[in-house]
């Protein structure tokens, strides 16, 4: 089950998803390289400890990159965001997103907050997250995400 962005303040993009597994497996998906690329990008450099770096290359070319502020095992993941070409004007570590689990009946609330981001920019966010979230509750539960959203969400200069 996913659904829109939840209600947050209005300086942030919120998106929530329920993931059909338990928090601990959940929270792998976002610091083990080779899972984290079955749902978002096609690369990735994690360094899961704080400090640590939090890159991945979601699509040819284009990197989003920062630092792990925070890794708590089954239950919290905060990492500094942003673009490395400079095509979306959102520089590396400018933004953070804080991805909070907790459990639920049918498996794991995910919680997805990216803050720091100007008001033109959450638009093009809040859209790229709502379109990731449902691929990772789909590949933890085994099943084909579908197509990468990243082929087709991508501004034109950020395209393949």
């Amino acid at each position: 089950m996913t659904g829109p962005p939840a209600p947050e303040a209005e300086d942030v993009v919120a998106c929530e998803a329920v993931v059909p597994a338990p928090p601990q497996e959940v929270f792998r998906w976002f610091v083990r390289p080779e899972l984290l690329v079955r749902w978002i990008g096609i690369d990735a450099q994690l360094e899961p400890w704080p400090g640590g770096r939090f890159r991945f290359e979601i699509s040819d070319g284009q990197w989003c990159s920062g630092h792990y502020l925070e890794v708590v095992p089954g239950r919290r993941v905060v990492v500094t965001w942003g673009w490395e070409s400079g095509a979306i004007p959102v520089p590396p570590g400018s933004s953070t997103v804080t991805v909070e689990l907790s459990e639920h009946p049918e498996g794991t609330l995910v919680h997805l907050v990216h803050s720091g981001l100007a008001p033109e920019l959450r638009p093009l966010h809040a859209q790229g997250w709502s379109r990731f979230m449902p691929r990772l509750a789909a590949v933890v539960a085994g099943r084909d995400p579908g197509e990468d959203p990243a082929r087709s969400a991508l501004p034109p200069s950020l395209r393949p």
